[in-house]
């Protein structure tokens, strides 16, 4: 215990770039499916920034990818923690070169390379890489995420920066509440289904009326000087008559929750209008640990004919404050109770797992897939290789993976190349010798069917008399069915790298960095392509080298 806490006062952190820093995103905005999980740090619309490690340690990971994070750097801290640094466009030559010979060893240019403690120990401030635009990026910018290291949780950066790095005197600013009567529970203002109420120059009308159980959503976004983006939400509280009945503090996220949000956030309402309502109560499957409640789940219970005062506190990370008050009427009003049609109805529980199975679909989710319980329509419709199913008539994501099965509905030569879509988006899947398919899934939404690709890519060169010249092949690739899943690259057979071009179908091969040496002479070129059902493209080449 003494050496673990003397480590804590060792790692003294800096800065991620040597520049002012200003955000284009901040840590929890809540996004689809997850959180956002670091901070995004503008690079002046610029690639190749040097990127510093933000304290001592150690480099232990390097991840290498199409999308998501791109090119990513990971460094271990005695401290407990480890920082993430994403979207580069380039390692320090020494990580660079071990990822080189990683590839190289396993013939594929993405994967996860691991490092130990003595391949490449930090300093605080030691430029570890240049950011870039690679992954999941819309622009140049550098994303910083601190994980604790045994658990992955994710932390807001903030926290770990020094004091006066990020400035910001603005505060939050909401734009709309909104009320859900519960069903068969409440009314607001005379009705039983969700009421959006947008603020006025931060007021609400006072006609609003309520009774039974009522839960509330905040639309808002927080701002900095010197910028036009929007950020999330750190602090918000709900009172209620002046007691405090929900508190949210966006930090320290399970990774294992990001979904989560899904359910935190209004995700019917984002699909919808592109706006994120923040509940202030909690579903009973939302075990997201920083939110916090009084024993009702924040939901507001009208029953009494009086004046209830709500106000809503939203605060960021340094400190600036905005309050909303408005009042509401308890009055009594007639609670509507909506009757459902049973017909091809099934509802699913949300502290049970949950099993469909028909003629021609099987379908499981585990426990704790789901935020409350929901009811699903099946429908079932035919279509070339099997039935075609559905489930609900919108997007309902899932917290974790479900598992589901389609039969077989005709005879099949080579049962390889069958496939699992979802409105047409592949989600793969195996056959087994029982006649299904099976895969998983992470959201109910769509018509899940049979797909059938047994075409092989379609690969174009790319401006080939100037290969020579530039000192880079390049190729295109097209696959419109299940996607192209790994490519592979020879000169006169000694394997050399090929790397997709971000945000395009192509690959390239930068000859100066591969083994292969000029010689002048004529060599033989082979680039091969597989889909994800294991379809083989090979194109050969001749080229002057």
């Amino acid at each position: 215990m003494l050496i673990a806490s003397l480590f804590l006062f060792l790692v003294s952190y800096v800065s991620p770039v040597s520049f002012d820093i200003s955000l284009a995103g901040n840590f929890g905005e809540p996004r689809p499916n997850h959180f956002h999980g670091g901070i995004d740090v503008k690079t002046q619309h610029e690639e190749g920034k040097p990127v510093h490690s933000i304290g001592d340690g150690y480099v232990c990971k390097v991840s290498v990818s199409t999308g998501g994070y791109g090119n990513a750097v990971f460094v271990r801290h005695p401290d407990g923690y480890t920082s993430v640094y994403a979207h580069l466009q380039q390692f320090a030559p020494a990580i660079e070169a071990k990822v080189k010979q990683w590839q190289y060893n396993h013939k594929s240019w993405e994967g996860e390379i691991p490092f130990s403690a003595t391949d490449f120990p930090v300093v605080s401030g030691q430029v570890i890489a240049l950011s870039g635009n690679t992954g999941a990026s819309m622009g140049p910018h550098l994303h910083l995420e601190i994980h604790q290291t045994d658990t992955w949780d994710m932390y807001d950066p903030l926290e770990f920066l020094p004091e006066g790095v990020v400035k910001d005197g603005r505060c939050p600013e909401a734009t709309a509440i909104m009320a859900y009567p519960q069903q068969g529970e409440g009314s607001f203002c005379g009705m039983s289904h969700k009421v959006l109420l947008t603020l006025k120059d931060g007021h609400l009308p006072d006609s609003l009326t309520a009774w039974g159980k009522v839960g509330f959503a905040i639309c808002a976004d927080d701002f900095m000087e010197g910028s036009s983006n929007h950020y999330g939400i750190r602090y918000t509280s709900l009172f209620v008559d002046g007691v405090e009945v929900f508190h949210s503090d966006v930090n320290g996220i399970p990774s294992d929750m990001n979904r989560m949000v899904n359910s935190w956030g209004d995700y019917d309402e984002f699909k919808e209008s592109k706006r994120w309502f923040m509940k202030s109560f909690v579903e009973p499957g939302n075990l997201l640990p920083f939110l916090t409640t009084d024993q009702r789940k924040g939901y507001i219970f009208f029953q009494q004919e009086k004046i209830y005062l709500l106000k809503y506190v939203l605060k960021d990370f340094f400190g600036n404050e905005r309050v909303y008050e408005f009042r509401i009427a308890g009055k009594k009003q007639v609670i509507s109770q909506d009757s459902i049609s049973e017909g091809h109805r099934q509802k699913l529980k949300w502290d049970e797992e949950n099993n469909i199975d028909q003629s021609g679909v099987k379908l499981n989710i585990p426990k704790g897939c789901l935020p409350d319980n929901i009811v699903l329509t099946v429908g079932a419709d035919t279509a070339r290789w099997s039935g075609k199913y559905s489930f609900v008539d919108k997007s309902t994501p899932l917290f974790h993976y479900a598992d589901i099965a389609l039969r077989i509905g005709k005879h099949v030569v080579d049962t390889t190349k069958l496939y699992i879509t979802a409105d047409g988006t592949y989600l793969g899947g195996n056959a087994t010798e029982e006649g299904w398919v099976r895969t998983t899934t992470r959201d109910l939404g769509g018509v899940f069917s049979l797909g059938y690709d047994n075409l092989p890519p379609v690969i174009s060169a790319v401006d080939k008399a100037k290969w020579i010249d530039s000192g880079n092949i390049i190729y295109e690739v097209k696959d419109t069915l299940s996607g192209v899943d790994r490519v592979e690259g020879a000169i006169d057979g000694l394997f050399v790298l090929f790397e997709p071009i971000p945000h395009s179908r192509k690959y390239i091969c930068r000859l100066k960095k591969t083994p292969v040496k000029k010689i002048g002479k004529q060599r033989s070129l082979e680039f091969v392509v597989w889909d994800r059902r294991n379809n083989k493209q090979l194109v050969k080449d001749q080229i002057n080298y």
